[in-house]
């Protein structure tokens, strides 16, 4: 036995980590000896806990192997836990809905129209069923831009306040306004103009939005309206690649890989293919297009979810696939320090310096970063602050 070498079970994530991810989300019926080997072992399985709570997939998880044969394999520690989360997220998305139909109420009755966006109206509308799949952090309204401050000043009326911090910038260009609490709730509510920020929004104009949009009821007595769902579809990877920079960072969101698969499942038929591919080819330059073509392949390597319009052996697509995936595992678990570092350097960019503080004035970049250094160095003047930014750098 001395001669044997035991291979070393693996402790962090990798590129099959992924694979299996998307696999027991999806599909876990296939899946082969070596993958339920590895669920089966509490050691094994770990990287792909981890994997599962960065992205708050827990509840989603529970939720298909539990409606699979797996589920009466797993030990009760697994099944537990897994429940553990379901419940939370399902409670949680039981309180969101609520405090959609109280805010919503309020702008109903202001006659102020709202289009309930991204997964807002997937926890109403069917598109996650159980709702227990999704997490949020948000409710996000899309409003008439010239309503928007009514809006606003309508919520805060009932009970709401912008939740700012002392050092935070209401962005003069951003698409929606500061996010609204009020006490008890579960999440905020941002009351959008746009939606998508000014930058990306060639791929769906905020018109487009109100021009299709559909009836979607909260209560039998509280209608509001949905995207259609062609641009629901447009939106999501819209909003996770380009306004959330997933394709220029080379990330990979599991969440809103998960909805995309979510949305083309209950919509089936519905989603015009021709039509999404044209939103993102019509841009004036190719990011979005090439961001299109990654996702859609990510999703077909990931979850098996083929599109008609799925470049299965785009080079440049695959080729991002696989340095996300590469760049994540390359970067798991060391210090934070310099991803930290560079964030803040990413929020002097072009487009957040533009976004944050405008474009009027003679020099609006170099007046724009100057105000931004400002608000830095007043924050580390802070001993909150400084110790926070300390903490930081020493992980």
């Amino acid at each position: 036995m001395s001669g044997v070498k035991i291979p070393p079970k693996q402790t962090k994530i990798t590129e099959q980590t992924f694979i299996d991810l998307g696999m027991w989300l999806t599909h876990p019926e296939q899946h082969t000896s070596e993958q339920l080997s590895t669920l089966l072992d509490e050691d094994a399985r770990l990287p792909l806990l981890d994997l599962i709570n960065s992205y708050w997939l827990g509840g989603a998880m529970h939720n298909s192997l539990k409606a699979s044969s797996i589920w009466q394999q797993l030990d009760s520690q697994l099944t537990e836990y897994l429940a553990v989360l379901e419940q939370f997220f399902y409670e949680r998305n039981q309180a969101i809905k609520q405090e959609a139909i109280f805010a919503c109420q309020i702008l109903s009755d202001a006659n102020i129209p709202v289009v309930m966006l991204k997964g807002g109206a997937s926890i109403f509308n069917g598109v996650f069923n159980p709702i227990s799949n999704r997490f949020m952090t948000d409710i996000d309204l899309l409003v008439p831009e010239n309503l928007q401050q009514k809006a606003s000043d309508t919520l805060i009326s009932h009970g709401y306040a912008p939740d700012i911090g002392e050092h935070d910038i209401a962005a003069v260009g951003h698409h929606h306004a500061p996010a609204l609490t009020r006490e008890g709730s579960k999440c905020s509510v941002e009351l959008h103009r746009w939606a998508l920020k000014k930058s990306v929004s060639d791929v769906l104009a905020t018109a487009e939005v109100w021009q299709q949009a559909t009836p979607l009821a909260l209560t039998d007595n509280l209608p509001v309206l949905q995207m259609a769902p062609s641009q629901q579809v447009i939106l999501s990877i819209a909003h996770s690649e380009l306004s959330h920079s997933g394709f220029s960072y080379q990330h990979i969101d599991w969440r809103q890989l998960l909805n995309l698969y979510a949305l083309v499942n209950h919509y089936h038929q519905d989603i015009d293919w021709e039509t999404v591919h044209h939103h993102f080819a019509r841009c004036h330059n190719d990011t979005p297009y090439m961001a299109l073509n990654a996702l859609l392949v990510a999703a077909d390597k990931f979850l098996k979810l083929a599109t008609p319009i799925t470049k299965r052996n785009d080079k440049a697509a695959n080729k991002q696939v696989n340095d996300c995936i590469n760049l994540y595992v390359k970067r798991q678990q060391p210090s934070k320090r310099f991803a930290h570092l560079l964030a803040i350097i990413k929020g002097y960019s072009h487009e957040n310096i533009k976004t944050m503080y405008g474009e009027s004035g003679k020099y609006p970049m170099l007046s724009g970063r100057l105000k931004h250094l400002k608000r830095h160095l007043t924050m580390l003047s802070k001993p909150r602050y400084l110790a926070h930014f300390i903490n930081l750098f020493k992980n």
